[in-house]
């Protein structure tokens, strides 16, 4: 049975090993972080970033842990989305897939494939909302009534700030999410797996 570290020592390895790790190691590491930098720079600037053109300014040696940092960037930002703004982040860093994947013949349907599970997932979840929204402004309807007649005075409950409303809703996204995550972690597994060959 293995050896249980902890943090601590897991922490002191790690450092020990960048203690030892050679120039050229260190140099793959600093290309891989420079392309992280790029592929954050591309997600967040309203200013056009060639990604292509900044690819091709390398020397072939460089080109694969640069590229890593890019990809590794871009699929941490594809996740499913709350709201049209995440969406949109998303479907950027698919574009920036897009780019990097230039040379393989199927990657415009694969990121159409993830666009349209993130837009699917957004509408299933909006819809859902909405029908438990609507059940329960159904179900506080009687109350407010009781409430008016009682007090003399128009009340209006706001349900989604109803505990009860904001625990049934954890509850449908707990079922929901899973589906959509399975799914959306296969395909982006497809873009890790062809940056490993």
């Amino acid at each position: 049975m293995g050896e249980i570290k902890s943090a601590l020592e897991i922490a002191l390895e790690k450092a020990e090993k960048i203690g030892r790790a050679s120039r050229e190691e260190l140099k793959l590491e600093e290309l891989k972080e420079k392309g992280q930098r790029l592929a954050a720079k591309f997600l967040n600037s309203e200013e056009e970033i060639d990604l292509a053109a900044e690819i091709a300014r390398l020397n072939p040696s460089e080109k694969g842990p640069f590229i890593k940092g890019i990809i590794f960037t871009l699929l941490r930002n594809i996740n499913l989305p709350r709201d049209e703004y995440a969406l949109e982040g998303a479907k950027k860093a698919l574009l920036g897939l897009e780019i990097v994947f230039s040379a393989f013949p199927d990657v415009k349907q694969l990121t159409q494939e993830i666009e349209r599970l993130l837009s699917q997932y957004l509408q299933h979840r909006k819809a859902l909302y909405e029908q438990l929204k609507q059940q329960f402004e159904s179900q506080l309807a009687g109350v407010e009534e009781a409430l008016r007649n009682q007090m003399g005075v128009q009340v209006q409950v706001d349900v989604e700030m109803q505990p009860q409303f904001q625990e049934e809703w954890r509850k449908v996204r707990d079922q929901l999410d899973p589906q959509y995550e399975r799914q959306l972690e296969y395909l982006k597994n497809i873009f890790a797996k062809a940056l490993n060959q």
